[in-house]
């Protein structure tokens, strides 16, 4: 009988250690993670690097850089546009059990070159330099920054101690996976 009651406290201790050693879900996300991130926006394609900072308290900071490609006319003639943009925000955010909800709070937004390509060949043909980039992307970040100052969610896939995945769905019903790297 007393082997038995042995037994069962050790077992017990050992659950209620196992128990406390878990992190909870906004413990774990608690850190620098980078990311690369591919999307199609209005049929243009957008590549994003970059790392989130998100602290304990609740608060998070951001960092990246994003090329996008798109195909318009300048006066008449077909061209491919590479657009180079980076980006500064801060915010707060918050797990509602396998969700991550950032609400941000500033943003930062400049466009660091404007480059055209012949579509048909991929040869380069002139570039935005100076003031003319320069009002381009004051132009440019007034637009983009009223969307990213958006609140946004997204649904935790997978979570390891070093990696996450996470999906987000746009207003259109649209479904993104990201994976999120530990730096540290």
């Amino acid at each position: 009988m007393k082997l038995k009651l042995h037994i069962l406290f050790a077992i017990a201790v050992i659950l209620m250690g196992l128990t406390a050693c878990q992190k909870s879900t906004k413990d774990q996300l608690v850190g620098t993670w980078h990311y690369v991130k591919t999307m199609t926006i209005d049929g243009n394609t957008g590549r994003i690097e970059g790392a989130d900072t998100n602290d304990e308290d609740g608060t998070y900071s951001s960092v990246a850089n994003a090329v996008y490609t798109f195909d318009t006319e300048i006066e008449g003639v077909s061209v491919q546009i590479k657009m180079g943009v980076s980006f500064k925000g801060t915010g707060e955010w918050t797990v509602n059990d396998k969700e991550i909800v950032t609400t941000p709070t500033s943003a930062g937004v400049k466009v660091t070159s404007m480059r055209s390509y012949d579509p048909s060949d991929g040869s380069f043909i002139g570039e935005l330099t100076g003031n003319e980039l320069k009002e381009y992307s004051n132009e440019f970040a007034d637009y983009l920054k009223e969307r990213l100052l958006e609140a946004s969610t997204e649904q935790i896939l997978v979570l390891q101690e070093n990696k996450y995945v996470a999906e987000s769905t746009d207003e259109d019903g649209g479904k993104t996976t990201y994976t999120y790297n530990r730096l540290k």
